[in-house]
């Protein structure tokens, strides 16, 4: 048996047997559990805020009764009930040490891929459905690279092609999130164009976030059927047809409108970008690459007060818009020639091309459309309130995510209300919190390499057993960097807060700034961190998108009462109650600490929850066959 599933032999077997008795095609050959062996291959992919945590062994749907499949299929359950028993009963050998080992070839996506497709298979099995035979085709899913040093896979890639399609995804990311603190520059000359409040004119941005939120419901489908890039040619350029109708509007009712689909359309790429960075780099150097592409999203809206400020300052709003679209332009030719990184999707253009015949998918289009949009939608909003892991994090990170989108108009009000700049000069005062992002990164790459992951004698990196697997640590582990951002954060808000006067140089509330960006930034990264290893593959993808969906919807709203809030409350006071409410925030890594293991083991989404369902579904397929199998003919044969 192989890791994967059965043997390249067993397999032929059971063809062989289910063409031998092509009247009785209702058998299950081997009907494994998907999360079984989650636990003993956790992954420690430390550096992506989507990555997997946990590999699942394959599951073999094939079509023979004989007498060998009935009698795997026992001598299988019994196995599972053993192995899930032992898991659910010992809390420590799962969720703390001794910790498990997994296998890092195996990356984010094709856990996710592999998770993906058993489920739609075992749901057609146990609602009836067909299944289509082996013999129809190969399904690329199932194929693997034809050698380690393969051409065509990604990795194998040279450094030079990798680190050009890194930083290509990552001005993604960052062109996204940059059209949206972009708009705002324009804002004043806005309003007295066309008459408006400011309230409403910052609606522009509110409908931006809310299309960020709600458009990787979209690009999740889209990446599973045809592959990373499509996402990128296509959704990008619609982005910017949206943005170029924003610039020509004359209505402030179409702008909202327009601005909402502008940033629908652009949130696909940036969705899908992980995704790439995890197909391309091998575990080991993935830390670089994923800190730099988490860095970019953040990046976006503290540079466009930057530019923006001065482009609104003397050419209008409209020039905002040009200037969007210019960036998002430049990076197009680049995104164009961007490769295809998705496996399947690779090994399905190269077994059509040797001429092989591709199997027809497992479950129908609608099934899998349905599953896409819960694990995208529906289960992300459910965790947000039965998972008190995802709950707590995501609010957390979305509180801060938001005060940042807060600082859009609080800056204003200090920087040009208190100490006299002008519309362009303001938005420079923003390069603080840039200077926190960067040193935040800088601490993350730094813990990762060389106190989680160190350096061994033999050039390997982390913790070895003596087969030299990876030994990884509970999430408990990756603590560290949220509780540095959680002090962090108050302290950096109560600084701005009463250094904001005439009495004081305005350089003082600028670096204010620098410890807001520290505490910002390593807080996403222990939370996504926190997530990949809490979380088993659809449990993942759905853990970080309730996370990205609080996250922007959250960020939305509160540019709309952040000027009211200053104005009533005077600088001091309201960043206060920022701070205090950062403060109340602040215990969270430590209370997850203590109670981070006992809440995973009771989670409905983590391994065990997932485990035990696992064995409940397996007994109904056992079942299911009991029933179809005519009494004795499988023996009698």
């Amino acid at each position: 048996m192989g890791l994967l599933g059965p043997s390249k032999e067993e397999e032929d077997a059971l063809r062989q047997a289910a063409a031998a008795q092509q009247e009785r095609q209702h058998g299950l050959s081997t009907a494994t559990s998907d999360y079984e062996s989650a636990v003993s291959h956790v992954s420690t992919d430390a550096e992506d805020a989507a990555s997997v945590d946990a590999q699942a062994n394959d599951t073999t749907i094939g079509h023979s009764d004989d007498t060998q499949s009935i009698s795997t299929l026992q001598n299988k359950t019994q196995a599972q009930d053993v192995a899930a028993s032992t898991s659910l009963t010992d809390k420590r050998s799962i969720y703390g040490p001794p910790v498990q080992e997994f296998d890092p070839e195996i990356t984010a996506s094709e856990g996710f891929d592999l998770a993906l497709q058993r489920t739609i298979t075992r749901k057609s099995l146990l609602e009836g459905k067909p299944i289509p035979e082996e013999e129809e085709g190969v399904n690329p899913r199932e194929m693997d690279w034809d050698s380690p040093d393969d051409k065509d896979n990604p990795k194998n890639w040279s450094n030079t092609k990798r680190w050009a399609i890194t930083m290509i995804t990552a001005s993604i990311c960052l062109e996204v999130t940059f059209g949206s603190s972009l708009y705002v520059c324009g804002l004043p000359s806005l309003m007295a164009e066309m008459g408006i409040s400011q309230t409403l004119g910052l609606s522009g941005l509110t409908f931006y976030l809310l299309g960020l939120a709600f458009g990787p419901a979209l690009s999740a489908p889209m990446s599973e059927l045809f592959g990373r890039r499509i996402v990128y040619i296509s959704s990008l350029p619609i982005s910017m047809l949206f943005t170029m109708g924003v610039g020509l509007s004359s209505h402030i009712r179409s702008v909202l409108v327009l601005r909402f689909f502008a940033g629908f359309f652009a949130s696909p790429a940036m969705a899908v970008a992980g995704g790439t960075i995890a197909d391309i780099w091998e575990f080991e150097n993935m830390g670089i690459a994923m800190a730099g592409f988490c860095l970019a999203p953040f990046m976006g809206p503290v540079l466009g007060p930057v530019i923006g400020g001065f482009v609104a300052e003397n050419k209008g709003w409209k020039w905002t818009m040009w200037v969007n679209i210019m960036f998002a332009g430049g990076i197009l030719g680049p995104v164009l020639l961007t490769p295809e990184t998705y496996k399947p999707v690779i090994l399905k253009k190269r077994a059509i091309k040797r001429g092989l015949k591709i199997a027809k998918p497992q479950g129908t289009l609608w099934d899998f459309i349905k599953i896409i949009f819960f694990i995208t939608l529906m289960t992300p909003v459910k965790m947000l309130f039965v998972e008190p892991i995802v709950m707590v994090w995501s609010i957390y990170i979305a509180f801060v995510f938001s005060v940042l989108f807060g600082f859009f108009e609080a800056y204003p009000v200090i920087f040009r209300g208190v100490y006299g700049m002008s519309l362009g000069v303001s938005g420079l005062t923003f390069l603080g919190i840039l200077v926190g992002f960067v040193l935040g990164t800088a601490l993350y790459i730094y813990i990762d390499r060389f106190i989680w992951f160190k350096k061994n004698p033999d050039g390997t990196r982390g913790k070895r057993d003596e087969q030299g697997k990876l030994i990884v640590d509970p999430p408990e582990t990756r603590l560290l960097l949220a509780k540095i951002g959680a002090v962090a954060l108050p302290a950096a808000l109560f600084w701005l807060g009463w250094s904001s006067k005439t009495s004081v140089h305005w350089i003082c509330p600028v670096i204010a700034g620098v410890p807001f960006g520290f505490g910002l930034v390593l807080i996403f990264f222990c939370t996504m961190i926190y997530f990949s290893m809490s979380y088993p593959p659809l449990s993942l993808a759905s853990a970080l998108a309730a996370n990205n969906l609080l996250r922007y919807v959250l960020a939305s709203v509160f540019p709309l009462f952040t000027v009211q809030m200053y104005e009533r409350l005077h600088i001091d006071w309201a960043s206060s109650l920022f701070a205090f409410i950062a403060v109340g925030m602040l215990p969270v890594p430590w209370v997850i600490e203590r109670w981070g293991p006992a809440l995973r083991l009771r989670s409905q989404y983590g391994y065990a929850a997932m485990m035990k369902k696992q064995e409940e579904e397996n007994e109904k397929l056992a079942a299911k066959m009991d029933q179809e199998e005519p009494s004795g003919s499988s023996f009698e044969a």
